[in-house]
Order: C-alpha cells, then structure tokens, then sequence
C-alpha cells in the first residue's frame, strides 16, 4: 500500500473507516462527499436509513501512517497529523458500533500520529467515547473540532465543545467554519447567562456600556480555520466574513489557517494577501 499525503492543507493524511453520512444542517448542503458517493455508487450511503460502506483499507493505512511517522517526524520536524474522516463523520450514530471501537482503538495505538477529529455531531461525542477510551481517558495524541458555518452554530456548540474540552481532557478544540455562510463573533458568546470570549477565555457579565466583572478562567479554542464553499451551487463567502474571524484570532493569538475562498469552478479565485494566514495549533 503506497500512502501519499492528501491535497487538503490543513492536514498530512486523511484515513476514513467507513463512507457514508446524513445531512445535519446548512453546511450539509452541498456536501462534496456526498456527490463523490452520488458519483462512484449512486448515493447508496447517503441519508435517513442508508447503510455506511465499511473501508477495508482504512485500518492497514493508518496502521503504516503510524509506522512512518518517526520517518515523518525526522523530515518534517513534528508528528504526522491525520484528519479522521473525511468522507463520514466519526460520530455518526448510524454507524455499527463495532466499527467505532475498532476504529477508537486503533487510533489510541497510533500514539506517534495527531489526529484531528472532525465532527457535526458534537453532542454523540462523550457518549461514544465513554466505553472506548477507558470511561472518558481522551487520548493526548487527539484533538476534537466542530463545524461551525453560521452564528446561530456557534451559540448554540462551541459551548458543547469547550465543556467537554474541560471535562473529558481533550489536549486542543478548533473550529472548522468552512463554509462559512456568514459574519460570526467567537469574542463574545452567551454561555449560561455570561458573556465568553472563547479565543482568549475572558467571562464577563454585561452591565450597560461596560464589562464588569472581568475574569480569565474559561476553556479556549485553539484553532480556526475558514473556508468558502466549492462546488456546483457553492454560496458565496463574502471576503469580510473572513476578515473578521481573522481579526478575531490575530487579537487572541489564536492559530488561524484561511483554507479557500471557494466558488463555482475551479481554480477557485486566489485568496488575498491579507487573508492568505495559515497557522496551525502547537503540537
């Protein structure tokens, strides 16, 4: 088996387990793993009541990402990172269960990779993980991020992500906001009656025109990324939306990595200068 690193930037390999998904919300939409599905099976994987195809391979790959890694880690001076999944969502409660354990377990042994999680279902995650990962023990070599692509995403799980950040030892959260549908504040979020900044963990309560009662002592997302959408029907990113998460990051020295600006075709218009920031999390 050849593995060769994958064309998405933020990371170095991806590995999928299984194919196969449901849409969750509007940055479903326009799902390219779905078309991928649409394209090679007819979109037998895809939706209420379809079954998930298993990967064969997925395991033996990351199984040689990991052999590699100390090769990798001399080549590039840090640990390989691998975006689990690409085509699915980990915590799809569609999925057997046994593919689950035996994809948790083998990415708690392949100890010298980064693995970065990416989910929609931030609410399945601790039950899920509750019976694999030793009641909870969430594996160091493991980072968890959400999709977030709207304001109204932000409020309502960045607070589920940031509790189970402090509660289960997850080592870092991000944020994938791509694609980003719209302006988002992540300098002012409303959790349980106070306001959080979730890049820098101030908590505030408000009072008339000033913040009183300022303390840092909140949970803090240690990554961003942006991105428009691509593809057939792609929405437009405006470029100010972008901005301002940028702006937002650069103030928290929170790691920002602007990924595309999207659009209908390819190549996709080039990012500008000033939002060309790619930043990755220590680590």
């Amino acid at each position: 088996m050849t593995i060769t690193e994958t064309k998405i930037e933020w990371t170095d390999f991806t590995v999928n387990f299984w194919e196969g998904c449901q849409k969750v919300g509007p940055g479903c939409d326009h799902c390219y793993a779905e078309a991928r599905d649409v394209r090679f099976t007819g979109g037998t994987h895809w939706g209420p009541g379809a079954p998930r195809r298993k990967v064969i391979g997925g395991i033996a790959k990351l199984r040689k990402i990991n052999r590699g890694a100390e090769a990798f880690h001399a080549a590039h001076g840090r640990w390989p990172r691998v975006f689990c999944s690409s085509l699915s969502d980990v915590f799809d409660n569609a999925v057997d269960e046994q593919w689950r354990v035996q994809a948790f377990n083998e990415i708690e042994l392949a100890s010298d990779c980064r693995f970065q999680l990416l989910t929609k279902r931030v609410g399945n995650v601790e039950k899920m993980v509750r019976d694999i990962w030793d009641h909870g023990r969430w594996p160091q070599h493991v980072g968890l991020m959400i999709t977030v692509v709207n304001q109204a995403e932000a409020d309502r799980d960045i607070p589920k992500l940031l509790d189970l950040k402090t509660r289960l030892g997850i080592p870092w959260v991000g944020l994938s906001m791509e694609p980003l549908l719209g302006p988002v504040r992540l300098d002012s979020l409303p959790i349980k009656g106070m306001n959080h900044d979730v890049l820098t963990g101030q908590v505030w309560q408000c009072g008339g025109e000033d913040n009183l009662g300022v303390r840092t002592d909140g949970a803090i997302v240690d990554w961003v990324i942006a991105g428009g959408e691509s593809g057939r029907n792609a929405r437009p990113m405006h470029p100010d939306w972008a901005r301002r998460l940028r702006d937002q990051c650069e103030a928290a020295g929170t790691p920002f990595f602007m990924k595309q600006m999207g659009g209908t075709r390819k190549p996709f218009p080039e990012i500008p200068d000033d939002l060309n920031v790619r930043r990755f999390p220590n680590g």
